[in-house]
């Protein structure tokens, strides 16, 4: 599937635009991380005595976080790259 936001013509749009991001795959990670952690930790965040549990106040965040960084991925075209990786190494030799 191609990118509709190319074909429009307006700068406000650049942003949604192949190429008009970059792309922080620290932070995707991180926030994947964080968010295994809460669906894995015991008291699923709602015991304030545990320090090092994260609340699941800050669920709807951390996923608009990876949606956000997943979609800068793409947009950046570093996800092409790999995937072009992929596609070469599927094909038989």
């Amino acid at each position: 599937m191609k990118n509709p936001a190319n074909a429009i013509k307006d700068t406000m749009w650049t942003f949604l635009m192949d190429g008009g991001q970059k792309e922080n795959i620290p932070e995707l990670k991180d926030a994947v991380y964080r968010l295994i952690q809460m669906t894995t930790q015991k008291t699923a965040g709602q015991r304030k005595q545990t320090k090092k549990d994260i609340s699941w106040d800050s669920l709807d965040m951390e996923i608009m976080r990876i949606v956000i960084e997943a979609a800068c991925l793409v947009l950046s075209g570093r996800l092409d790259e790999l995937d072009c990786d992929n596609d070469e190494s599927d094909k038989p030799r």
